[in-house]
Parts: structure tokens; sequence; C-alpha cells
């Protein structure tokens, strides 16, 4: 190999509440040739919150190459448990549509509680899913979204949203040490502005990039979150 070229980048990959990684086939799709994108799925039939999930995700962590965390939504908190305890090889951490506490601030954490299986046995309404995550006019993607949580037992989800509700990652992510980038949706309606606006006070020396998308960025306008994680990768 010429010594002048360097290998492609790991990109761990961390899916949304789903946790299936079946709905980054957008972005696998256009990511350049120098990043190398795997996707870490989750189990589909065991209820695991953020504390069971952390060493599940550092058990597939690269042992003897750079990599970088690329965290979607529901996984930004455990991503960033996960580069504070300063993983060997880790160089930059990247969180989409995400947050570090409080995800939805009009739903009190006091009812995370009522988030039970008898909840998620039905799959999501369409128009739920396009308004929250998708936008008026995904309905290809909406549809996805309810195939997709059909494989889901109904305990795992629910378990995977009292989590979110609860979480409070904030220690953490002031115990990173790589550069982080926030990328964040300009039309979120799940999270609204907030999420993204702490994630960046509490790190203002993180890079920032506001995609004009809805909550489901990486799946609504994957060019454009390529355009910006690739750069910021590269200047590492």
């Amino acid at each position: 190999m010429d010594p002048q070229t360097k290998p492609p980048l790991r990109c761990l990959l961390l899916p949304g509440l789903d946790g299936t990684g079946l709905l980054f086939e957008p972005l696998l799709g256009v990511l350049p040739p120098d990043l190398a994108p795997e996707v870490v799925a989750y189990p589909a039939d065991r209820p695991l919150g953020y504390d069971d999930l952390t060493p599940w995700v550092e058990a597939q962590l690269p042992r003897h190459e750079p990599f970088a965390i690329i965290a979607e939504s529901f996984s930004g908190p455990l991503a960033i448990r996960i580069a504070a305890r300063r993983p060997p090889g880790l160089v930059a951490l990247v969180l989409v549509a995400t947050f570090v506490h409080r995800p939805v601030p009009w739903l009190p954490a006091a009812l995370a509680p009522l988030a039970r299986p008898l909840l998620f046995r039905l799959p999501p309404f369409a128009a739920a899913v396009r308004w929250f995550l998708a936008d008026d006019d995904g309905h290809e993607l909406a549809a996805k979204v309810a195939r997709v949580v059909r494989r889901i037992a109904p305990a795992v989800i629910a378990c995977r949203v009292r989590a979110a509700l609860t979480v409070d990652a904030r220690a953490e992510l002031a115990a990173v040490a790589v550069p982080i980038l926030i990328v964040s949706a300009r039309r979120d309606r799940l999270l609204g502005p907030g999420a993204a606006r702490t994630l960046a006070r509490l790190r203002p020396d993180a890079a920032h990039c506001e995609i004009d998308a809805p909550h489901m960025l990486l799946q609504r306008r994957p060019r454009e979150a390529a355009d910006a994680v690739a750069p910021f990768l590269r200047s590492l």
C-alpha cells in the first residue's frame, strides 16, 4: 500500500430507538469510500437500557485501529457514555439529531414508568411518524418505520423509551476528550431546537451543523448528512 494512502476510517453507526440499524440504508448508500461504516444493532428481544447497552457496544469496538462513533437519536447518550470512558482508538464522536438530557421537554420524566409494553403492541400511526419524525411527505419512510418496529418486542421498545426519558449524560459529555460534531435537524418536531442547543452550550468547543430536515435527517437528507460528517472526520 502506498504509504501516503490511509485506510478507510471505521465508523460505528449506533441506531435510533428501533435499534436495528435497518434505517441507516439511505446513509450507507452515500458515504464516501474513505469511511467504512459498521452498523451496531441492538438485541430486538431483550429489554436493555443504557446501562446494559453500554458494555454491549463496548464489546464491539475496534481494538487495534482508529474509529469514530456516529450516534443517532436514542443512541446519543449511549455514545456519550462510551466516549467519556475514552476507549483506545476513538478519534471522534458525531451526534445526530440527539440529546443529552430530557429529550422531549414537554413530557415530564415522571411519566416514564407509564411507557409499558402494552402501548407498543401496535405499529406506530403513519401520521404520527410523518409529523414527528419524517415530514409531511415522508410516506415511504413512515411505512418502513412501521415495518421495522414490528420486528421488535414491545417490552424492548418500552424499556428504551423509559431509558431515554430518564437519562442524564451531561457529566459524561463534559468528560469526552475527542472532537465532537453535532448534526441537528432544523425542523425536528420530536426534540425541538432545545436538545441541540443544550449540547452546544455544554460543549461550546464542538463543531455544529444544522440541516434543513425533520428528526430522521439521516433518512430524509442522507447526502447532506454525509457532506457534513465526511469533511469533519477527514479533518482529524
